[in-house]
């Protein structure tokens, strides 16, 4: 007796097993093209002996078309674009020049979920006068370690002449370089 593989059609296993018992193997290979079902889609498997019909192509292609066609529309197995991009690029940098304004606004072509900002070639925080003077700061859509503000596509920048709370945020000196990190 032929041996029938566990298929995810398993019903159409039985029906075939059901008429190879009762109907025998002669009159089986009429109805049934292929002896063999493949083991995981149960597509027909032919021996050298059998006679393929074109049902049994078409059978086929219906399987594979369901399956494929189910897999590549389950959206929690693929990345959309925007999530490919965040995964290749996670993030972006770029380089901008203070202009001394009391406020910087810099847009990004995408949203971040963060931003590091750092002035170059100087300590993150700088103590003259007995006050601290910033020159770093985080900034989330969320919230900010302070001196800048993530809102959508836009950074605004802090360049304090007077002291917040006891602080001078530096972020927008006048011809001062900075570097900011953006991350998707």
């Amino acid at each position: 007796m032929a041996k029938f593989p566990y298929t995810p059609y398993l019903p159409t296993v039985r029906l075939w097993k059901f008429l190879f018992k009762f109907v025998g193997r002669k009159a089986m290979e009429i109805i049934m093209a292929s002896t063999n079902k493949t083991q995981n889609l149960g597509l027909n498997n032919w021996l050298e002996t059998d006679k393929p019909k074109r049902i049994d192509f078409v059978s086929d292609n219906t399987i594979i078309d369901n399956i494929l066609g189910t897999h590549i529309k389950d959206s929690d197995l693929h990345l959309t674009s925007e999530e490919k991009d965040r995964v290749s690029q996670p993030f972006e940098i770029s380089v901008g020049y203070g202009t001394g304004n009391p406020t910087k606004e810099m847009r990004t072509s995408f949203i971040p979920k963060m931003a590091i900002v750092f002035k170059t070639n100087s300590s993150p925080v700088k103590y003259a006068n007995d006050y601290p003077f910033v020159n770093f700061c985080i900034a989330t859509q969320k919230g900010t370690s302070g001196g800048a503000e993530l809102v959508n596509d836009t950074l605004t920048l802090k360049q304090s002449n007077v002291s917040e709370n006891g602080v001078y945020y530096n972020l927008n000196e006048l011809y001062a370089t900075y570097v900011i990190i953006y991350f998707k």
